[in-house]
């Protein structure tokens, strides 16, 4: 009863390393490791989520409690949530939105006397999460604390897995590893526990090679989709597909030499978190270049996950989706260093000049 009888939507994450991989900032409750007096535990941040017409960051609060408390807090904060949440308005029935309407300190109060001890301890300074940290790419082959033990991390593109892939992944868990799978946040799977004698022949195997490399492009290693428009019906436009494809034509305009995140969402619901991408891509109607509608993004620049954590803002709005690639290549120059890439007679590309040849003379090109 307890579990059907709250509000709408509700995520929690558990912190596990400085690099945030979980994204506890835009979650309704995150654990973040922190020590107190010499015991273990974890500082509390709350409220964090998207939605089609708000996105909010999750907010402290002041509380700090053991490991030992990790499930009753949970508890509790879901029955503050459960006992006093909006049921009416659709859009207002997120946790953060009775946040606003109770205050921190009043929320924290109704979560304390929930609590089976009545009380919350205040929020500690020892936090274990370093503030300035460099967010570390996963992706690739790393060593486990066990000794003589790695894991593999493996690129799905736009995080696609048919069938027949999932059975092919089961089986190579269980020949190289202990036959577990671990999904990630960005759509990638982990291989865990592969003895490091058998890494060469897990390398090696067909489907690494051929569909789910652990050595992707530096543009396809941050990129992610929502399930679009093909299995999603509140959806506008295709996501997956298309996401690939932008990918693979503006690798062959510019070079970059650092990751670059580009997630897509087919929806201002914004599954894809399009706002914590360096680049994001939300599905609407455009126009196009003879005021017909047509499918577009609207386009969002700056989000970031990790120790400067911070949501994208909207930086333009209703692009078609087929004049996107020049219009990605001119973002990558302006704002992450991209350098257009040369043809074989030497001479650089023009990226506004594809742009104006795209619209000019080719205006049924699509993606």
């Amino acid at each position: 009863m307890f579990r059907l009888n709250r509000p709408r939507k509700w995520n929690v994450c558990v912190v596990g390393s400085h690099d945030l991989y979980e994204h506890p900032h835009i979650n309704d409750l995150a654990y973040m490791p922190a020590t107190k007096d010499g015991r273990f535990g974890f500082n509390l941040l709350v409220g964090g989520f998207f939605s089609p017409k708000r996105c909010e960051e999750a907010i402290s609060l002041d509380a700090w409690v053991s490991a030992d408390d990790v499930i009753p807090v949970c508890k509790a904060v879901l029955e503050a949530y459960r006992d006093l949440g909006f049921r009416g308005n659709r859009q207002k029935t997120r946790m953060m939105w009775l946040i606003d309407e109770l205050g921190i300190e009043i929320f924290r109060s109704e979560v304390a006397k929930r609590m089976p001890q009545k009380e919350l301890e205040r929020a500690s300074s020892e936090d274990l999460v370093q503030k300035q940290w460099e967010r570390r790419d996963y992706l690739g082959v790393h060593p486990q604390k066990q000794e003589g033990f790695s894991y593999v991390v493996l690129h799905i593109p736009v995080g696609r897995v048919q069938a027949d892939d999932m059975d092919e992944l089961a089986k190579l868990a269980d020949r190289y590893g202990s036959g577990e799978l671990r999904l990630t946040v960005e759509q990638n799977v982990i291989i865990p526990n592969v003895e490091n004698s058998k890494l060469e022949a897990l390398l090696n195997e067909p489907l690494l090679k051929d569909r789910f490399s652990p050595e992707p492009s530096i543009l396809m290693k941050g990129l992610v989709a929502c399930t679009g428009n093909q299995f999603c019906e509140q959806a506008i436009i295709e996501t997956k597909a298309r996401a690939l494809k932008v990918i693979e034509e503006v690798e062959r305009l510019v070079s970059v030499t650092r990751p670059v995140g580009m997630h897509w969402t087919g929806c201002p619901n914004t599954c894809g978190q399009v706002q914590v991408a360096d680049i994001g891509f939300m599905g609407c109607m455009a126009m196009d270049e003879n005021g017909k509608p047509c499918e577009g993004a609207d386009i969002f620049l700056g989000g970031r996950i990790g120790s400067d954590s911070h949501l994208g803002k909207l930086y333009k709005k209703a692009v078609p989706c087929k004049n996107l690639v020049p219009v990605v290549a001119d973002i990558l120059v302006e704002h992450f260093g991209a350098v257009p890439r040369k043809r074989e007679e030497g001479e650089e590309y023009s990226i506004k000049f594809i742009h104006y040849f795209q619209i000019s003379f080719c205006p049924d090109w699509r993606i």
